[in-house]
């Protein structure tokens, strides 16, 4: 039987870095490394740090984090999501979709809901 399992939202902090003391991510309050931008801003960047977005507070970055998961990767299976989010170029996203899916319990195919992101 499984344990611990972790949120969606929780395990891409927990990619990004989010956890670790003095990252970025953590320093940002952006769990998620959304970068800075229109979509940022409409959900409560306060600035960026020359390219990510930064937070007020870590309420705030987990919101975002959800909502950009939900309008622009809503019905897209997870790997795909992934693909996208956290695209090869920038990022071993095989690796991080594989501590995704071990975070989460979640499979590869799984499909990004609602109901899925606790919205």
């Amino acid at each position: 039987m499984r344990m611990n399992v972790v949120t969606l939202v929780e395990a891409i902090a927990r990619e990004e870095g989010f956890y670790v003391r003095g990252t970025r991510a953590q320093r940002n309050f952006n769990p998620g490394d959304l970068e800075f931008g229109n979509f940022a801003a409409h959900h409560g960047a306060t600035g960026s740090d020359g390219r990510f977005a930064i937070f007020p507070d870590a309420a705030t970055g987990f919101a975002a984090l959800r909502e950009l998961l939900m309008t622009d990767y809503a019905g897209m299976t997870l790997v795909a999501a992934l693909n996208r989010f956290a695209p090869p170029f920038e990022n071993d996203t095989t690796r991080y979709l594989e501590n995704v899916l071990l975070m989460t319990g979640l499979v590869a195919d799984t499909i990004l809901t609602d109901k899925l992101l606790g919205i």
